[in-house]
């Protein structure tokens, strides 16, 4: 009997740790959509629902726009605002500290402008989407260290970033996906040991200098239009390099090796 007891017990406990913990949230969230700018000026019609609906989760499920929650732990897992017109700067990610099982963020295909957002209010985020924007300026070359536990994919394409790539970007061992394309980056790829990388692309940017060995195992059209020069070694040939450019890959001889034409 007293084993009963002390299970229900521990049942409530718990329960009521979902509910504090839904309603912490759930205000967070709301803090959030305070500072959104839809094409109206204010918070973005879709996002109305979350004032009358309660929320955020109720175990595994959400009635929000956009929410995605836990099945395992009730807390908000995903929170995905894409093509909803946001405007302005992009907007401050620390409101977002208060969902700790925060794993993926997605602010894509709206028209947000000016600067990389903070992230480090986030450290526990695998996955950030901002592509499709219209953020611009350099970002800050320790701005992904607060990702570095675990960030597996970053999505920047379609933006107006300038300046090197920041090498903080390859402190996470555990990244799989990048996408830089269709920016402004300038100077030389940064060198990127994660092994488990499986997607990258940099193209059409200002890029220049070698290819890192890491990164060469990657199709051409990862580089196209940029001046990257891709270091190959041929069997019983002397290394050679190849100029990667507009899609096209044409090796070029070092001294006494062959030219091998590759396109891309």
């Amino acid at each position: 009997m007293a084993g009963e007891v002390t299970t229900a017990l521990l049942l409530l406990a718990l329960m009521a740790a979902v509910v504090v913990a839904s309603g912490s949230e759930g205000d967070a969230l709301l803090g959030f959509r305070a500072t959104l700018r839809g094409p109206n000026g204010g918070p973005p019609a879709p996002l109305n629902g979350w004032v009358t609906t309660p929320g955020p989760c109720s175990g595994g499920n959400s009635l929000w726009y956009g929410v995605r929650c836990s099945e395992a732990t009730g807390r908000v897992l995903v929170l995905e605002l894409e093509y909803l017109g946001l405007q302005g700067p992009a907007p401050n990610l620390s409101v977002l500290a208060a969902l700790p099982g925060l794993r993926s963020l997605s602010l894509a295909n709206n028209n947000l402008t000016r600067a990389f957002p903070d992230v480090s209010a986030l450290p526990g985020l695998r996955m950030l989407y901002l592509h499709g924007n219209r953020l611009a300026g350099r970002i800050p070359d320790d701005a992904l260290a607060p990702l570095r536990r675990g960030l597996q994919k970053l999505y920047l394409s379609g933006n107006a970033f300038t300046g090197p790539i920041p090498s903080s970007v390859t402190l996470s061992p555990r990244l799989l996906e990048l996408q830089l394309s269709n920016n402004g980056f300038e100077g030389a790829l940064p060198d990127f040991g994660q092994t488990d990388l499986k997607l990258v692309d940099f193209s059409n940017n200002n890029l220049s200098g070698q290819i890192p060995p890491a990164l060469r195992r990657f199709d051409a059209n990862a580089f196209r239009g940029d001046s990257v020069m891709h270091g190959q070694q041929r069997t019983l040939r002397p290394t050679t390099q190849c100029f990667v450019s507009h899609g096209a890959c044409t090796t070029l001889p070092t001294a006494g090796s062959t030219a091998i034409a590759m396109t891309g």
